[in-house]
């Protein structure tokens, strides 16, 4: 997962057959403030998020997907200037 800060957006390569994926934006510690985006399939393994609504500060970004049975998460730190 990388974050363009000059474009705010999020970008990750997911395989291309996964079942279901998602992102979750939280902001800060002990927030209960969670945005979420759901990641539909498509021909390319290529997806982008946009952050430019959220507001500024530390969001941990979760990318979260499964293929099958398995279910795999990644975790970045990002902050929001």
């Amino acid at each position: 997962m990388t974050y363009k800060p000059t474009t705010k957006q999020v970008s990750f390569v997911l395989p291309l057959y996964f079942t279901k994926a998602e992102v979750v934006f939280t902001k800060g510690s002990g927030s209960l403030e969670n945005i979420s985006f759901q990641i539909l399939q498509n021909a390319e393994p290529r997806h982008v998020v946009s952050t430019e609504k959220l507001e500024k500060g530390f969001w941990l970004a979760q990318l979260v997907w499964s293929m099958g049975r398995s279910q795999y998460c990644t975790e970045k730190l990002i902050e929001i200037a």
